[in-house]
């Protein structure tokens, strides 16, 4: 076999489809920045809200936390992502596991938003230190603090 086969065979998902690999969600859900949230357990909504993401993790140690409009989001806590389009034509992103999904509806554009509102911080560790340490399971993200001001 060669590596033309084996490349043919990764997915190429444009708006619509289901993902089970876990580097391909983190690196979806890593710079969405602000998104309205759904929780639905067993097709029921039983929360919802608005929040900034402010942590990824592909972790068998740490939990999906959503509190205080913040979303620390755990990529191995979830079956899978669908991705898909709500009937406004907006991009939705479902996080499901056994009788729950966590839907990630973002608000912010990318096109039209010029400022970013998370951002990848590379100066507290380089990215192949992290990628030794942790492996591909690992992806951090930082918020930038718009309040900051430098004292001149």
């Amino acid at each position: 076999m060669d590596s033309r086969d084996d490349r043919n065979r990764l997915q190429c998902l444009v708006d619509e489809g289901t993902l089970i690999n876990r580097r391909d969600m983190v690196r979806i859900l890593r710079d969405l920045g602000q998104v309205r949230y759904q929780e639905l357990v067993d097709g029921a909504l039983t929360r919802q809200g608005e929040g900034l993401i402010v942590n990824v993790v592909s972790s068998e140690s740490a939990s999906t936390i959503v509190v205080n409009k913040r979303l620390y989001l755990n990529v191995n806590g979830f079956d899978h992502m669908q991705l898909g389009c709500d009937e406004a034509g907006g991009s939705t992103l479902d996080l499901v596991s056994e009788g729950r999904t966590l839907r990630l509806i973002p608000v912010t554009d990318p096109i039209t938003d010029q400022t970013p509102v998370v951002t990848v911080d590379t100066v507290a560790a380089p990215r192949t230190a992290l990628d030794r340490i942790f492996g591909e399971s690992f992806a951090e993200v930082y918020l930038d603090d718009e309040d900051d001001s430098d004292d001149d």
